[in-house]
């Protein structure tokens, strides 16, 4: 298994976030790991942190470092460019509250699943079926057409979450630009802090 860290040096919502978050995640990675463990970036800030742990440094090109790129071709590159074959886990670092038990829990889920790719699943609050699409003069479009009105016949629905990836590396092209497809499993995780925002930022440090 490869361990795969994206830190890309742009943040339109947080400039240079992911210098702050960068030490959350490879502290948790078991030093026995640090061999496997790839870090792609642009930053040459964020590239001198990877060297003090010992890992891997993938120099992330241009047209994958925009705020365009999308996370399949993102990882295409990493895997052509540093030869990667077998399975790969991609730990954003958007996520600071991400243990190491969270990452095994999910490679046993995988395992056991006998699964091609795997991404988080977490709950939601708000029910696509009561959303709508605005439109103009205060109009509204249902998101998801239909005529229930009792809750309890709304289909049961979750949140797509990037906590942690897992796949194949002979998958990478069957999936769409956010890396799942009809075969992806999802794997059930705790809702947690998906830094974005100043906001979301000053949580973490208030925690």
């Amino acid at each position: 298994m490869h361990y795969i860290i994206p830190a890309r040096k742009e943040s339109k919502g947080v400039p240079f976030k992911n210098r702050n978050l960068f030490r959350h995640t490879a502290d948790i990675i078991p030093k026995k790991l640090y061999e496997n463990t790839i870090v792609s970036t642009d930053d040459e800030y964020i590239a001198k942190f990877a060297n003090k742990y010992n890992f891997k440094v993938h120099n992330r090109s241009k047209l994958n470092s925009s705020d365009t790129a999308s996370t399949r071709d993102f990882l295409v590159e990493v895997i052509r460019d540093m030869h990667i074959s077998g399975q790969i886990c991609m730990l954003y670092l958007t996520y600071p509250e991400r243990t190491w038990t969270d990452v095994t829990d999910a490679i046993k889920f995988f395992k056991e699943q006998n699964a091609k790719s795997l991404l988080c699943r977490e709950e939601i609050e708000t029910h696509p079926y009561v959303c709508m699409y605005e439109c103009e003069n205060f109009r509204g479009r249902q998101i998801v057409k239909h005529d229930l009105c009792r809750r309890q016949e709304y289909p049961k629905c979750f949140k797509v979450c990037h906590k942690i990836a897992i796949l194949h590396c002979e998958e990478i092209h069957r999936l769409n630009s956010n890396i799942y497809n009809s075969e992806t499993v999802f794997f059930p995780v705790r809702t947690t802090l998906d830094i974005d925002t100043f906001s979301d930022l000053n949580k973490l440090n208030n925690n």
